[in-house]
């Protein structure tokens, strides 16, 4: 009986520590604009993606409604300073305990990005699954990139959503979350500070 307990408690944790609620809203007082959170785990995330006006941040295919549709592209540079006051860009170690809770709501941290995915919007083809569960309301849609320099420009659209962290590589490149239509998974490595990815935003402890 005392292991039937003990095992169940064990399962009780899991689910809590893994189950999210949307916490309602969060107003940028910078331009006004209001955006759906999300409690996930102890912390409080923007469930929509940042639609913040900055100097070298674009709009997917520089059409104004992928803004209100996906927010914009940042550059890592301007990624960090981007978030309104009491929120902060997620440093490494918070795209990892997220995509941790993930995999546990999943059951599997191999599926993670199909807990974080939004249920609508992704590619799906050759058989491969696109949309996913947002099983934690974290509702990621594949708002693609900006690729700079030679052969770059906008990428991904319907196939991928990457988004910055603020936790330095080196001297080129930082980490991001990224998540793929093919992919069940969530891979949280770097990539060059002046792509244009998306921002997520977490309320300060």
């Amino acid at each position: 009986m005392k292991n039937f307990i003990a095992k169940m408690g064990a399962v009780l944790i899991v689910f809590l520590a893994a189950s999210a609620s949307y916490a309602g809203t969060m107003k940028d007082h910078r331009d006004g604009k209001t955006y759906k959170t999300v409690k996930i785990g102890n912390q409080e995330w923007m469930a929509e993606n940042l639609n913040y006006q900055t100097d070298e941040s674009k709009c997917y295919d520089n059409k104004p409604e992928n803004c209100d549709k996906y927010g914009r592209l940042y550059v890592w540079r301007e990624a960090v300073t981007a978030c309104p006051d009491g929120w902060h860009l997620p440093s490494k170690e918070e795209f990892e305990e997220l995509e941790k809770l993930a995999g546990q709501k999943a059951g599997d941290i191999d599926k993670a990005g199909t807990v974080l995915k939004s249920t609508t919007g992704w590619k799906d083809n050759d058989g491969k699954r696109g949309n996913g569960t947002d099983g934690l309301g974290f509702g990621a849609l594949p708002a693609g990139e900006y690729l700079s320099g030679i052969g770059g420009g906008f990428v991904y659209e319907g196939d991928g959503a990457t988004f910055w962290s603020s936790t330095v590589y080196d001297s080129n490149n930082a980490y991001y979350l990224g998540l793929r239509y093919g992919y069940e998974g969530a891979l949280v490595y770097y990539d060059n500070k002046n792509f244009g990815f998306s921002v997520r935003c977490v309320k300060n402890p």
